[in-house]
């Protein structure tokens, strides 16, 4: 596969390189890897050196993700260049797939996998990337149960570079990424761009890769940077350069919440202040880009995994309207009470094979019992309004 160029950029995730290690040497041997150290501290560059096979590693200072990425461009010399998140994996088989649409496809920039949960195969946290209307944007069905996913490629607004494909000359075409954006939605508004040029983005969702989620970042500052590129993209594309009265309406919600709750306003204030300082030229999506821009309700996101969870998809004891957990194998019962309404469900093993349907009237507790459970199981119901309450015995 001497056509494609792979991608990396690293900062202080020196424990991540066993994993991208294993992906990374697993690939094509003629694959061509390059990666970008943003001014690690903890020895990353020297370990990606040692565990990672005929890297070119790039030494430079951390300036965020979209700088890095640029810096490995200038390095690419192939027709097709792989963007890979140091906590993401794929393989030959999807890499494949993804290389045979594009050269079968040639009006499209760029195309991703159906991106899932490390861990959790089963569990989706991209199939496409959209738009809030108010410039945040999101992962297609992050965090959904997707057992039998469809398998047709998809066209989608944007595609998320923690695992996608690109044309090369696409992206120098526009010069790569927009440097302004520090980290968080560059992909979004890099595909947007090309959009704007001509060009399409898409999933192809019968190729699949796994992503770690978050664990490159801590989340709050996840959440600073999020908030300075959702502006960045709402004043290039949705505001025609400003921020809309719309826009700092529900900011001063926020802020007022924030002050009610006895939690300090001021990062805010600052993230905001810095990305208003940051110039950004405007830019009109093209009409079959807008009309899908914010995709549908069924494909918003759900939320992440709280901290101390069993598993995705858990609030406390219960799940909404799943979950995932973890077991040791041996035999177990699970205690399911049905909330607010009757439901109706199953119990899946990591593979999606049903164990147990169940149907359960509304307050009552029924005992589904497993004489050897997989490694994984998963407890869903059939409605996205129902809850349930989870012991397991």
């Amino acid at each position: 596969m001497k056509n494609v160029t792979v991608a990396v950029v690293i900062h202080n995730g020196k424990k991540l390189l066993p994993q991208l290690a294993e992906t990374l040497n697993s690939l094509p041997s003629d694959l061509k890897i390059v990666i970008y150290d943003s001014g690690s501290t903890d020895g990353s560059a020297q370990a990606a050196s040692t565990v990672i096979k005929n890297a070119y590693i790039i030494e430079g200072k951390n300036h965020g993700f979209g700088f890095g990425n640029n810096r490995c461009l200038e390095k690419v010399d192939t027709e097709f260049t792989l963007l890979l998140n140091s906590d993401a994996s794929t393989d030959t088989a999807a890499l494949r797939r993804l290389v045979s649409f594009l050269e079968s496809n040639p009006e499209y920039a760029g195309v991703q996998p159906l991106i899932r949960l490390w861990g959790w195969e089963k569990v989706t946290v991209s199939s496409g990337v959209f738009l809030t209307e108010y410039g945040e944007a999101w992962d297609s069905r992050f965090m959904h149960l997707e057992l039998s996913p469809l398998k047709t490629t998809l066209q989608v607004p944007a595609i998320t570079a923690a695992v996608s494909l690109w044309r090369t000359e696409a992206l120098r075409s526009v010069n790569g990424f927009d440097e302004g954006f520090f980290m968080y939605f560059e992909d979004a508004d890099l595909s947007l761009r090309l959009g704007a040029a001509g060009w399409k983005t898409g999933v192809v969702r019968a190729a699949e890769a796994t992503h770690m989620v978050g664990a490159s970042s801590r989340r709050q500052k996840a959440v600073e940077w999020e908030l300075e590129s959702s502006i960045r993209l709402f004043q290039r594309y949705l505001g025609n350069g400003r921020l809309s009265a719309r826009w700092w309406k529900r900011e001063m919600r926020i802020l007022l919440y924030s002050v009610l709750t006895g939690r300090s306003p001021l990062w805010r204030i600052a993230a905001i202040s810095r990305a208003i300082g940051r110039t950004a030229d405007t830019i009109t999506v093209p009409e079959d880009v807008k009309a899908v821009l914010y995709g549908e309700p069924m494909d918003y996101p759900q939320s992440r995994i709280e901290r101390n969870s069993r598993g995705p998809g858990w609030k406390g004891n219960t799940i909404h309207p799943w979950g995932g957990l973890q077991t040791d194998g041996g035999s177990m019962t699970l205690q399911l009470k049905a909330l607010d309404h009757a439901v109706t469900g199953a119990v899946s093993s990591g593979e999606g094979e049903i164990l147990n349907r169940f149907c359960i009237p509304a307050g009552v507790t029924k005992e589904v019992r497993l004489a050897e459970s997989p490694s994984l199981v998963y407890i869903h119901c059939d409605s996205s309004s129902d809850r349930v309450e989870v012991t397991t015995v």
